[in-house]
């Protein structure tokens, strides 16, 4: 009798225990996103920039983003020069609700320069930013590092950067 119920025990414990220690699937789906906004200048090259960028990638679960990126970046005060950054995105999601998420992102790359007065020029990217993820609707708030440099000779133009926006 022992016997039997110890066996009726672990068969339990194990179909139990089978049932969580499978792995649950991992939902993987296409997300895309467009931003608009504006970059105001700080340091010693500070230029103000209007933004238009999008990000096509992929929403890895609950927790996680990632997409190539590509933008303009329209420099206004005084100099009317357009920029393209290309670069990769990296988002860490904080899900509070199944709508509601605030969330880190990154993005690491490099801009081009497209109109005649930056035509030759290109440099790094790096802004890393915080944000808020409301159903499709976005707002972000980032620190944009970028670097133009035309035959070794640079200069930094960083920018503190506020989006908004919506992913779909």
């Amino acid at each position: 009798m022992k016997k039997k119920a110890l066996f009726v025990i672990l068969a339990a414990f194990l179909s139990v225990w089978g049932s969580y220690a499978q792995p649950s699937p991992v939902k993987v789906k296409y997300q895309g996103e467009v931003d608009f906004g504006y970059s105001i200048g700080v340091g010693t090259f500070a230029m103000g920039r209007a933004n238009l960028h999008t990000i096509q990638g992929l929403k890895i679960g609950s927790y996680f983003s990632t997409g190539i990126g590509i933008g303009l970046d329209y420099y206004l005060v005084n100099a009317n020069e357009l920029m393209m950054p290309v670069y990769l995105n990296l988002k860490g999601y904080i899900p509070v609700t199944e709508k509601f998420s605030p969330y880190f992102s990154l993005d690491l790359g490099v801009g081009i320069g497209v109109t005649n007065g930056l035509q030759g020029s290109s440099g790094e990217v790096l802004t890393p930013a915080i944000g808020i993820r409301a159903g499709k609707f976005k707002a972000q708030l980032g620190y944009n590092m970028q670097r133009i440099s035309e035959s070794g000779i640079g200069i930094d133009m960083n920018s503190v950067q506020l989006k908004i926006g919506f992913m779909f």
